[in-house]
């Protein structure tokens, strides 16, 4: 495996990283605010109205959209956090750096569908540099 794999490699975990904080950051700034338009209000308000029994639990929408987002954000920046502190073993592995390269592929196609443009750029970030990790290996 050559050194530009392996920082390639670190970039696009790095990419990982920046994506979970600044999901993670917009979140608390969201949830550190009141709703002001009267439309997200109704919005947020339905959410917590509307409650979902799973497993013998119930819990409201709002709450389960907040928990699913500081998951993603919690996982994304810390599966980056391991890529970049075991970038030198696990950029030589053909297996790991494709299956990083397909994930970051699959979290690209949802950005584009449904995000703004900074995760769009950090995903096309890493899935551009871990595919490149795969070639110039």
């Amino acid at each position: 495996m050559s050194s530009r794999a392996q920082v390639l490699f670190q970039v696009g975990a790095w990419a990982w990283v920046v994506t979970g904080i600044g999901h993670l950051a917009i979140i608390a700034l969201l949830l550190g605010r009141p709703a002001t338009p009267a439309a997200e209000t109704a919005v947020l308000d339905t959410m917590r109205a509307h409650r979902m029994s799973m497993m013998g639990l119930s819990r409201d929408l709002l709450g389960l959209f907040r928990g699913f987002s500081v998951a993603m954000g919690l996982v994304l920046a810390l599966h980056g956090a391991v890529c970049v502190l075991a970038a030198p073993a696990l950029a030589a592995l053909p297996a790991v750096v494709a299956l990083n390269a397909a994930v970051s592929l699959a979290l690209l196609a949802i950005a584009v569908r449904a995000f703004p443009p900074p995760p769009i750029v950090t995903m096309l970030l890493a899935t551009a540099c871990f595919g490149a990790a795969l070639v110039v290996r």
